[in-house]
């Protein structure tokens, strides 16, 4: 598959439903911040991101394992958000902002870690935007949603996200289930699809910025992984 690399703003659509930003600055506050939650929730004092999550993954994984677990906290958002301003990721001028799904009154930034050989860490195949029909969820229609992920760590050699470029274009059938929450989740089970689906071309130091009906969802490798996402609520002339 072909790295589209290009810059922050250059967040316009593609045939593929997908672009690859170079986002090193941006790496490094994401991984400053996950590392900070984890160091406040486990009262511990780590060296690396690597060492945190092989903590987590030892002694507290649990804690971690829900998506409530794993929300940047309000000060570690408004930390974040502020660098999406600066290095031109989002232009709040605009109205642009990072959704609240979750409805907790700030912008939702969470982090992931995905243990080595581990299918049930990984989610399933989906597209972002099933969860938002299923949740009848408010949301301006002068915008348009585009997902952000970013590796904080990872084997760059075996990529641990998985896309099916092109999908944004298409529809597919899926069902729906409630999890013991309550919240309704999508259900995809078409196998022929899930064999079409593809490593993301995104390295350590890159930020994947797909279309809301993009086909993706996570992959088991051999080496834990650690990654950052968020929606951004985008207006039409920037979108993907």
């Amino acid at each position: 598959m072909a790295r589209l690399l290009s810059s922050p703003l250059s967040l316009s659509s593609t045939s593929q439903g997908f672009s690859v930003v170079d986002s090193q600055e941006l790496t490094q506050i994401a991984s400053a911040l996950v590392l900070e939650h984890i160091s406040s929730a486990v009262g511990g004092n780590f060296e690396s991101l690597k060492t945190a999550a092989e903590f987590v993954i030892r002694e507290r994984f649990d804690d971690f394992k829900d998506k409530q677990g794993r929300i940047f906290p309000s000060n570690l958002a408004e930390t974040f958000l502020y660098s999406l301003v600066e290095f031109g990721y989002l232009d709040s001028n605009a109205g642009e902002f990072v959704t609240d799904e979750e409805d907790l009154g700030f912008p939702n930034i969470y982090w992931r870690l995905v243990r080595k050989n581990s299918p049930s860490d990984v989610g399933p195949i989906h597209a972002d935007r099933w969860f938002w029909d299923l949740s009848n969820a408010d949301f301006p229609r002068s915008h348009t949603r585009v997902k952000v992920w970013m590796p904080l760590y990872q084997d760059d050699l075996n990529p641990s996200l998985l896309i099916l470029p092109g999908s944004q274009s298409q529809e597919f059938n899926y069902s729906s289930r409630r999890d013991v929450a309550g919240k309704t989740r999508p259900v995809f089970e078409d196998i022929a699809i899930a064999r079409r689906m593809q490593p993301a071309p995104v390295r350590v130091g890159e930020a994947i910025v797909f279309h809301d009906s993009l086909l993706h969802g996570g992959r088991v490798t051999t080496e834990n992984r650690v990654s950052v996402e968020f929606t951004m609520a985008k207006v039409p002339s920037s979108s993907t």
